[in-house]
């Protein structure tokens, strides 16, 4: 008998997976995240500037939608070397085979290339998870790393369990074991995201990275106590709550006891888009909502007319700014 990770079902697990099952479920034919190419495309975008965010990089949003359009920008030339990679590496993602060890050392290849010595090979010295300047954990001895990724990889194989149930376990062992000098976080979230898009090809644009991100500290919390424990629960059950609400978005609205449903939802994802990306357009909220022109329009209407929201210069060249938060006074217009 192979080696299976420490992992035992609960019922709060096993809800949340049905949860994410009927979400999934109601994303109809042409619904916007199946069929939209400027939303893959913006998703895309957000995705890569998500998860290298956490690992410190600072380019913008413009920024990053620039290297990814191929355009030169000011900026650490280590950062857009970043986005550079994780571009390509995303672009891989329908070639590659999540089953396969290969195809994740040829990944962290494109991740890290120009940025470590050694991408695209496992790290032949010992290494940790750090918050900062914190230890998280201390990975497994290098040693020991080509074995228990193959072991990993074996179990990934033969296992019966549910297919979101194993993305989210590997995305803890892959992390627990942190196999590569550098970049480790990164790829991880990358090859989750790969592991749900074989369970349902359109969870290939699902911006877990960006939940990820906005729950950081819980995030390394979650790792912690899975780590004190010695079994991956609470981690499991906190990426599947990130896939959850990362779903809310685009499917149709219906009450859970931790999601809320209707327009105050809305409003609040309208005004964390339009705070990190100023000049986003009607059309940009729209995709973001999973909503109608129209509708987007009326969440900004909404807005202004609570001065919760801000248009600082002309209709075509001007930004928003988003106004409300402590500290802040209401806005004139």
């Amino acid at each position: 008998m192979g080696y299976a990770p420490p992992f035992t079902r609960t019922p709060a697990i096993d809800d949340l997976c049905m949860q994410i099952a009927e979400r999934v479920g109601a994303l109809g034919p042409t619904s916007p995240l199946r069929t939209s190419p400027r939303l893959h495309r913006e998703l895309r975008i957000r995705t890569i500037r998500s998860s290298l965010m956490i690992e410190g990089n600072t380019l913008s949003h413009d920024a990053v939608t620039a290297i990814i359009d191929g355009k030169r920008v000011l900026g650490p030339a280590r950062e857009i070397r970043e986005v550079e990679n994780a571009n390509r590496a995303y672009g891989l993602m329908e070639e590659l085979d999540p089953h396969s060890l290969a195809d994740l050392l040829r990944a962290h290849g494109v991740m890290m290339t120009g940025l470590v010595d050694d991408a695209g090979r496992f790290r032949n010295a010992n290494a940790g998870v750090f918050d900062g300047e914190r230890l998280i954990h201390a990975g497994t001895p290098a040693a020991h790393v080509p074995e228990v990724m193959a072991d990993l990889f074996g179990w990934m194989s033969r296992t019966d369990l549910h297919p979101l149930l194993v993305s989210c376990i590997f995305h803890y062992e892959f992390e627990f074991i942190h196999p590569f000098t550098d970049g480790n976080g990164r790829t991880g979230r990358l090859w989750h995201t790969l592991l749900l898009s074989r369970w349902r090809p359109v969870l290939a644009w699902l911006p877990i990275e960006t939940v990820i991100r906005d729950r950081q500290q819980d995030y390394y919390a979650a790792l912690a106590r899975s780590n004190a424990a010695g079994s991956c629960e609470d981690f499991v059950a906190f990426i599947l709550t990130v896939i959850r609400d990362a779903l809310v978005p685009y499917t149709s609205p219906f009450t859970t006891d931790a999601v809320p449903a209707g327009g105050d939802d809305r409003a609040e994802r309208a005004l964390t888009l339009l705070s990190e990306e100023p000049t986003a357009t009607v059309a940009d909220l729209a995709a973001h909502l999973g909503c109608s022109r129209r509708t987007a329009e009326r969440v900004i209407a909404g807005l202004r007319t609570s001065r919760r929201l801000a248009r600082e210069g002309s209709a075509r060249a001007g930004r928003w700014r988003v106004v409300g938060a402590p500290g802040q006074t209401p806005a004139v217009e």
